[in-house]
């Protein structure tokens, strides 16, 4: 071949190969970039899980103060990892605008969207304006689904502190046994236990109490049958934590020691002296804490009106919520290097080992919640379009010759439209 063709031909050769190996790169980039992305996901979400066992683990360990009517405590932060840029750490953050058990935030201090009675509503101020959305939310599986309704992000942040749907406690004495079941079959197995626990007088007043058809089927009759046989306020406490019944876990409860003043306000039988249990509930004993008798131990509820919110109190919470930041730190210890993850989780402490009730990511809140307001005045003005359009378009009646005119005719019978609605989504 002569040197002039030889020439040409290797350079189209280098040509080729130089853009073969370019478009195999700006295929490979993308790719490795993809790949790269879901690696950093892959590390977050396990950072995350790591961070979630963290406080399972620690707050699990303080079950005990819990069943005694304590409130657990957290760290300020905790170091999971290092890495090149610094630590990884863990930083609970406020749930609990109350103050009472900050960082933490105790779900039995908070009314149940799910059980709470609708008359409730209408005895906490802050909550009456809204009692038509909260009575519709009863099957909600979450607090943010009243973002569904037309209430507005204000007004839902007000009252967003006073609402949970995790309310939910184990039917546990104080020192963690099951409690003796009462209300349903009398039969000898009970009376067995009961005669072990509170003596063979107890258990043949019980046995006479099932015969004559008098048996308790709530704490209120239970406390109505002890105030009937005149026993003793402080003999109430041991009776009291013993005996459940119907289910083995009660939904709903207040827990006296951490609820907030609107919230106890709505309970029958506390109402306008919620303030005053607010005001005593720091210089309460350890003892005090554990039983739900200490308002009347105060003097704060009379003996006798007791058994009117006995069936609704607690003074335990065993699900806790905690927020929490999870980024990397650097020398800095005060600042995060980037943004970052915001998480929020409900902690379980209703068994021997602790669990998860829930949990999820806080990062994408606030865009979740302006593009469902978005929404909603999107779908108004339409509507509102939509009706001017109607009646601009509905065709004028002719006046007979002859006689008056007609009037307008009656609207069609059947159901009227409904304003649209848009659901955010589940974030």
């Amino acid at each position: 071949m002569k040197t002039g063709v030889v020439l040409p031909v290797v350079l189209l050769v280098g040509v080729s190969v130089l853009l073969s190996a370019a478009g195999l790169f700006a295929l490979s980039s993308p790719a490795a970039e993809r790949g790269w992305q879901r690696n950093q996901l892959a590390q977050r979400q396990a950072d995350i899980r790591s961070a979630l066992e963290v406080l399972r683990l620690h707050l699990g360990r303080q079950r005990e103060t819990v069943l005694r009517g304590g409130v657990p405590e957290v760290e300020s932060s905790w170091i999971l990892r290092e890495t090149e840029q610094g630590m990884l750490i863990l930083r609970p953050v406020d749930a609990d605008p109350t103050g009472l058990c900050s960082p933490l935030r105790p779900e039995s201090g908070r009314l149940d969207l799910r059980v709470t009675p609708k008359e409730w509503w209408g005895r906490a101020a802050e909550l009456a304006p809204f009692s038509a959305d909260l009575t519709k939310a009863r099957q909600a599986t979450s607090v943010r689904s009243l973002l569904q309704t037309e209430m507005s992000l204000r007004d839902f942040a007000q009252i967003e502190p006073l609402l949970t749907v995790h309310a939910e406690e184990p039917e546990l004495q104080f020192d963690g046994r099951q409690r003796l079941p009462l209300g349903g079959d009398w039969n000898e197995e009970i009376a067995k236990r009961v005669a072990d626990r509170f003596g063979q007088v107890a258990s043949d007043v019980l046995s006479n109490l099932s015969a004559e058809g008098r048996m308790p089927h709530d704490i209120g009759d239970l406390v109505r049958v002890l105030q009937s046989f005149d026993v003793p306020v402080p003999d109430w406490i041991e009776i009291l934590d013993a005996f459940s019944f119907g289910s083995e876990v009660a939904r709903g409860r207040i827990d006296l020691n951490t609820a907030p003043e609107a919230v106890l306000a709505a309970v029958p039988g506390i109402g306008s002296v919620a303030a005053d249990l607010v005001s005593v509930r720091a210089s309460l004993s350890d003892q005090e804490r554990s039983t739900i008798v200490w308002p009347v131990l105060r003097g704060i509820i009379p003996a006798e009106n007791f058994d009117q919110c006995a069936v609704y109190i607690t003074t335990r919470s065993f699900r806790w919520r905690v927020d929490f930041e999870l980024g990397i730190m650097g020398e800095d210890e005060g600042n995060f290097l980037s943004p970052p993850d915001r998480v929020r989780c409900v902690v379980d402490l209703g068994t021997p080992r602790p669990s998860l009730a829930a949990w999820r990511s806080l990062n994408l809140n606030a865009t979740v919640q302006g593009l469902a307001t978005e929404q909603r005045a999107r779908d108004a003005e339409k509507d509102a379009d939509d009706s001017r359009e109607r009646q601009t378009s509905r065709p004028r009646n002719r006046t007979r010759r002859g006689g008056p005119a007609a009037s307008d005719s009656e609207p069609a019978s059947g159901p009227l439209r409904a304003p649209a609605r848009s659901r955010p989504p589940n974030a």
